[in-house]
């Protein structure tokens, strides 16, 4: 198996864990955690978008090396 792929399946899987992360803190995040409701709200965000950001950013990482094959075949 080609190693930019591997790299490209881990870039998803933690941009994948990232929207997770970021889902929970949003949205189930129990309250032992007394984290105050401003600072949840903006964390969580933070980790949705950075994980939107990381899938965005493979993809294009990928299609690029995607065109550089093709163009060397």
């Amino acid at each position: 198996m080609d190693p930019s792929r591997i790299f490209g399946y881990f870039g998803y899987a933690m941009a994948g864990l990232f929207l997770v992360m970021g889902g929970y803190v949003l949205f189930l995040l129990p309250e032992q955690f007394r984290m105050p409701e401003k600072f949840r709200m903006m964390f969580g965000t933070v980790l949705v978008l950075y994980g939107l950001y990381r899938i965005i950013a493979t993809r294009i990482k990928q299609r690029q090396q995607d065109d550089e094959q093709h163009q060397h075949l």
